[in-house]
């Protein structure tokens, strides 16, 4: 691809087959948490030291990691689960499964099976309280308990990536229109779906260096933290800025002002990366940086302070309607493992690329 981050052929369709995606910046491996058989799972600390961190181990259709008090955390590319397994790697004991189901449209749909597993098959069926479960906001699907599994996923042509879509959201597509945030917020969600994809084919022995990216939708309750727990509760045995290491924000400033924030965290620096068509002065960004600030210190149990970077070589837009469309752009440079380097992709192609997105 050489300078440029995404060209012709890296287009919206063929990114599947980027090669350069498994040839990524090696990273340590997830830190898991530890965990004693009466601990609260909310209020479970991390382990910092990469010597101290519970193994993981990296399979072909899964990846694997170990607790104290013989629980397990197992991820496959449709589900989450968190229990005892057998010498095996299956499910076998008492645990808790979240499975996603996805249609052909790219809508999800939560499934959660509380009980006892033996051999990989689920055996009792226990309680789950819908609102007590929540899927991470990137997914903004419906939860239902298992006995109603496929019966409430939604099927209707007019749903894509869980956005009710209709005429207005498909006009704004259209060239000096403002997209609408049905729109950006689907386009998000199928980005957190082609990386997901990505990573589950890549093989095991490269996939402790493949970077995995979440963004979170406009949505998202930045303001609220317990609000945003509840969000991001589906990774309570593990948390996400260490399964996750590029992290995105969309945020809807107005109708006619959007703009991309990436957050950088190590043990040692907070970086909140501000990416907009649209640039103001860093006042106008320090609502974002005390409520990301806010969020991640409280997330993180321990003081950390945010450095605000506003990035300069960016495409600037020279209007009032394109800025929804280089947020787009934006999240699909952090995707693409591409932040810094220039960008080949104009708001027309973009606006194609989501034309065959939503209208195929």
């Amino acid at each position: 691809m050489g300078n440029n981050c995404v060209s012709e052929s890296d287009s919206l369709i063929n990114e599947k087959t980027q090669g350069n995606l498994n040839q990524i910046d090696s990273r340590p491996g997830i830190y898991a948490i530890e965990h004693s058989t009466n601990t609260c799972l909310e209020s479970i600390s991390i382990l910092s030291s990469p010597d101290s961190a519970y193994p993981i181990t990296y399979k072909d259709n899964m990846d694997v990691i170990a607790f104290k008090g013989h629980k397990f955390a197992i991820f496959e590319k449709y589900s989450v689960y968190y229990g005892e397994i057998n010498q095996k790697f299956q499910k076998n004991g008492k645990g808790k499964l979240y499975l996603k189901i996805v249609d052909k449209y790219g809508n999800y749909n939560l499934i959660v099976k509380k009980g006892l597993f033996k051999n990989d098959k689920y055996l009792e069926s226990g309680l789950i309280s819908p609102k007590d479960e929540c899927l991470d906001e990137t997914i903004d699907s419906k939860i239902t308990v298992a006995q109603d599994s496929q019966n409430s996923i939604i099927q209707n042509e007019h749903y894509k990536y869980n956005r009710l879509i209709n005429e207005k959201d498909i006009n704004s597509i259209s060239d000096k229109n403002q997209l609408r945030s049905n729109i950006v917020n689907g386009y998000i969600q199928y980005l957190q779906q082609l990386d997901e994809q990505l990573y589950w084919d890549t093989p095991p022995h490269k996939r402790e260096k493949f970077q995995r990216t979440i963004i979170f939708q406009s949505t998202c309750p930045l303001d609220n933290y317990d609000q945003f727990k509840q969000i991001i509760k589906q990774f309570r045995f593990v948390k996400f800025w260490l399964i996750y290491k590029k992290i995105g924000f969309v945020i809807e400033h107005n109708p006619n002002h959007w703009y991309f924030v990436e957050v950088q965290l190590t043990e040692e620096e907070f970086n909140i990366n501000i990416y907009d068509s649209i640039k103001c002065s860093k006042a106008f960004y320090n609502q974002i940086k005390f409520q990301l600030s806010h969020l991640f210190k409280k997330l993180l149990n321990h003081r950390l302070d945010a450095k605000l970077i506003i990035k300069d070589n960016i495409p600037q837009s020279y209007n009032t309607y394109d800025s929804a469309v280089y947020t787009c752009i934006f999240a699909r440079m952090l995707r693409c493992n591409c932040k810094n380097k220039v960008l080949n992709l104009s708001p027309q192609q973009m606006r194609s690329d989501l034309e065959k997105l939503f209208l195929n």
